[in-house]
């Protein structure tokens, strides 16, 4: 419901242009009396424009330069008894215009039979649509001005009418699965285009946010742009030299949420924590009531819808806050494995997501699952936990019970996410990382633990999963070695595609690499880095599985 106290601040109306009349007849009489009788006319705010026709032809010419004709003052005797009709039928089927009005203007009235081949006056009203039948003798000033000020009413009445079916189809396009983008970086690009094709008024645009960062303040950075603005991102309003724009985001507060102006309109989004939205459009509108109404119908949705993506993106930063806090304490034995988490989690997604695009692994891999396994793969080893300090930090090789304690690492860890994952809905990120955990350990070709499975019985993520791990094993030091060059790791992986690893996550692996060396050089650990007591552990793992030649290498 709008309120009267929920009004936009409007610039003055857009004077409205006038009313175009047709005056249809080779008398010269007819457009002279419209011309007088009409004089002054004004509808709504809007006056009377005439033009004349002498006949059909010359209608049909104005008819097409001029579809937007409100009313048509019509003597049906033209060029022959029937041109004035057919010019009707050639109105309302050939150009389908249902919307422009007719007053019949004749010499003389029809008896109830009818003359010729015309029809009775009733007939041929209701067969072409004619809004009023008069004649011309009986036609004064004062009647003419009235039959045509009710003519361009309905004209009026059936453009709103057309406006507003027009308005509810934008309306539904526009907020079509808005609350569906459920995160910032989706959400926000995809208003913009949605306001521009509502309003219909150009599509220089801005998405702004104010108050979004610690500790809050008045600042407004843009956060999605269009048009003339396209360049401009995760910059303050202030910087962009455009202080028409920072003025009226600025006029806009609680009691001012819509501000419509000839050249622009600005809209405010609500939001809770002191966050707000703001949406600057840039294009010459009308500002009638009608757009006014659109807008804040369209406002009130993108609220709900920016809300809401302002509180998954809390709850998902909250999460991942979460899970690095668990990550990280399965690594704090690690004293010198700087990173790890990171790149873990960086190289899962990205592989993941290459596969994605690639288009394999169909029935696992969907967007949900590539948006998710970087973050679940954090969790992998949070198994390690329930290792004791003695057998991490026992020199050599492990043999007996305690190879089969760091082994079982796989199954505690997935039980404890399981667990965990159960009030979960769907395929969440705990029971992604389930998984990861359970399974990272498996080998292609069977020969992995705890379970031995082999090929595609492993799930994707775990497949991922054992590629970036002991990549990041390989590139960063150890207790028995330095660290391996980069090219010397990947060189071993695909060595090993096949065996121990899947070939296409190689193959996309492989991929991720080499566009990180290109890309970001600086992302790839320092040689020299230190070790601990995870770190040796790591390492016992990697020559249990992959044999000594890891360490010769």
């Amino acid at each position: 419901m709008l309120h009267d106290d929920a009004r936009p601040e409007m610039a003055d109306p857009v004077a409205k242009p006038p009313f175009k009349v047709l005056v249809v007849d080779s008398d010269p009489s007819l457009l002279a009396k419209a011309r007088s009788a009409l004089e002054g006319l004004s509808i709504d705010g809007a006056g009377v424009e005439l033009t004349g026709a002498t006949s059909a032809a010359e209608a049909r010419d104005a008819l097409q330069r001029h579809p937007d004709t409100a009313l048509i003052l019509l003597e049906t005797a033209l060029e022959g008894p029937k041109a004035g009709l057919e010019l009707v039928a050639y109105l309302r089927r050939e150009l389908g215009n249902q919307r422009t009005r007719i007053l019949v203007c004749t010499d003389e009235r029809e008896d109830e039979a009818g003359n010729g081949d015309t029809g009775s006056e009733d007939e041929a009203i209701a067969a072409n649509d004619v809004g009023d039948w008069r004649v011309k003798a009986e036609l004064t000033p004062r009647a003419l001005r009235t039959a045509v000020a009710g003519q361009l009413r309905t004209f009026a009445s059936l453009q709103t009418l057309a406006a507003g079916r027009k308005g509810l189809a934008r309306m539904l396009v526009a907020t079509t699965g808005l609350l569906e983008m459920r995160t910032p970086d989706v959400l926000f690009p995809n208003i913009l285009p949605r306001v521009v094709g509502l309003l219909g008024i150009g599509h220089h645009a801005l998405l702004c946010i104010q108050g979004d960062t610690l500790p809050r303040d008045r600042k407004i950075r843009v956060r999605a742009s269009t048009g003339r603005f396209a360049k401009w991102k995760d910059v303050e309003v202030a910087e962009l030299g455009e202080p028409r724009v920072e003025a009226a985001l600025e006029r806009l507060s609680p009691s001012s949420e819509t501000i419509i102006e000839p050249d622009f309109c600005a809209l405010r989004l609500r939001a809770n924590g002191g966050i707000t939205g703001m949406i600057y459009v840039e294009g010459r509108n009308d500002g009638t009531a009608r757009e006014w109404q659109l807008m804040e119908l369209f406002r009130n949705k993108c609220s709900i819808a920016f809300e809401n993506a302002l509180l998954i993106e809390e709850l998902n930063t909250s999460q991942k806050a979460t899970v690095l806090a668990m990550g990280a304490l399965a690594e704090y034995k690690d004293n010198a494995a700087t990173g790890h988490l990171q790149r873990i989690e960086k190289l899962v997604g990205s592989i993941a997501r290459e596969l994605h695009q690639r288009e394999k692994f169909r029935d696992e891999l969907d967007a949900d699952f590539v948006e998710k396994v970087g973050l679940a793969a954090l969790l992998h080893d949070v198994g390690m936990l329930s290792v004791s300090d003695e057998t991490l930090g026992m020199p050599g090789e492990l043999t007996g019970i305690d190879m089969q304690m760091i082994q079982r690492h796989t199954e505690i860890g997935h039980r404890i996410l399981a667990e965990a994952a159960v009030p979960l809905r769907g395929r969440s990120l705990l029971s992604i990382a389930a998984e990861i955990a359970r399974y990272h350990h498996e080998r292609y070709d069977g020969s992995g633990y705890q379970e031995g499975l082999r090929g595609s019985a492993i799930p994707i993520g775990a497949r991922i999963m054992a590629v970036a791990d002991v990549f990041d094993a390989l590139i960063t030091s150890r207790q028995y070695r330095s660290a391996w060059a980069v090219e010397d790791a990947m060189a071993w992986i695909v060595e090993r595609s096949g065996r121990d690893f899947d070939p296409d996550v190689v193959d996309a692996f492989v991929h991720v690499v080499r566009r990180f060396q290109t890309d970001d050089p600086g992302w790839f650990p320092k040689a020299g880095g230190g070790h601990g007591m995870l770190g040796g552990a790591i390492g016992r793992k990697l020559r249990a599985l992959f044999g000594r030649r890891a360490e010769a290498m």
